[in-house]
């Protein structure tokens, strides 16, 4: 396990995965954090460099299209 594991922000983090599911208190607090990090936590920016999308906002999951 990675010291910056992007999986501990995508299933773990009290705050990021509350903030994702629409928790206003953890919408808040994330939004702080983005703001005085520029980018958000270590695990934030793991998580962005691994599946190209922010800690504020959810994955899509793209399903192969049946021709």
């Amino acid at each position: 396990m990675a010291l910056f594991d992007p999986e501990f922000c995508e299933q773990k983090c009290p705050i990021c995965t509350r903030a994702r599911r629409g928790v206003r208190w953890a919408q808040f607090l994330q939004r702080v954090e983005l703001l005085v990090t520029f980018g958000g936590c270590p695990w934030g920016r793991a998580r962005k460099q691994k599946y190209g999308v922010p800690p504020d906002k959810e994955k899509t999951v793209e399903l192969p299209s049946r021709i």
